[in-house]
């Protein structure tokens, strides 16, 4: 019940955490602008929790929650690591349903334990979808993209994203929670106590 009491304060209070967001151009959208409940998951291509709750549960939160329009869901990546560069390289250059399809066969596959192969599947991908950049798996082609110069700009923040997976909920940024099935349902709770 703390954490239910924990999740509707900070819903609905003034948030004191403010960072500029990269541009929509990396960002995947899922769901309703209308719904009732707008989570913002931040995450990297080698954070081994965000794969795994991705694998694990995505496709249960799409069905149960963003697909019936009672959540919205942004998947922001957070460029600590070469391999999120290249991915929001890649996203970049993608249409919101290509982005879709790049991200979900990206995070099914990925090897954080292997990036370079990581890299290679994404470039094959954007063959595949038939936007190729050759130049991804090298340094100075993506130390020169705007890309980079992004994703130098949001870590160099004062105020940032530290860890992933790291969630907002409703504009209000909290660290410490995953966005789990566990988590969502506890805030669809707060929110319609609220209404």
């Amino acid at each position: 019940m703390r954490k239910i009491l924990t999740i509707f304060l900070l819903l609905f209070s003034i948030q004191t955490f403010a960072f500029e967001k990269l541009s929509d151009v990396y960002t995947v959208y899922y769901g309703n602008k209308g719904a009732l409940v707008h989570i913002v998951q931040y995450y990297s291509f080698t954070c081994p929790h965000c794969i795994a709750l991705f694998r694990k549960q995505f496709q249960q939160i799409k069905d149960r929650y963003i697909n019936t329009g009672k959540v919205s869901w942004v998947f922001h990546p957070v460029p600590m690591d070469l391999l999120t560069v290249q991915g929001m390289e890649c996203l970049q250059s993608l249409s919101e349903q290509e982005k879709k399809i790049f991200l979900e066969a990206i995070l099914e596959e990925v090897l954080i334990d292997r990036p370079t192969v990581s890299a290679l599947m994404m470039q094959k991908g954007m063959e595949v979808i038939g936007k190729p950049i050759p130049q991804l798996l090298e340094k100075e082609y993506l130390s020169e993209t705007a890309t980079f110069f992004d994703a130098f700009n949001f870590l160099k923040q004062e105020e940032k994203v530290e860890a992933v997976p790291a969630v907002e909920i409703n504009g209000v940024f909290l660290p410490g929670e995953i966005p789990d099935i566990e988590f969502i349902e506890r805030a669809l709770f707060a929110v319609k106590e609220k209404l």
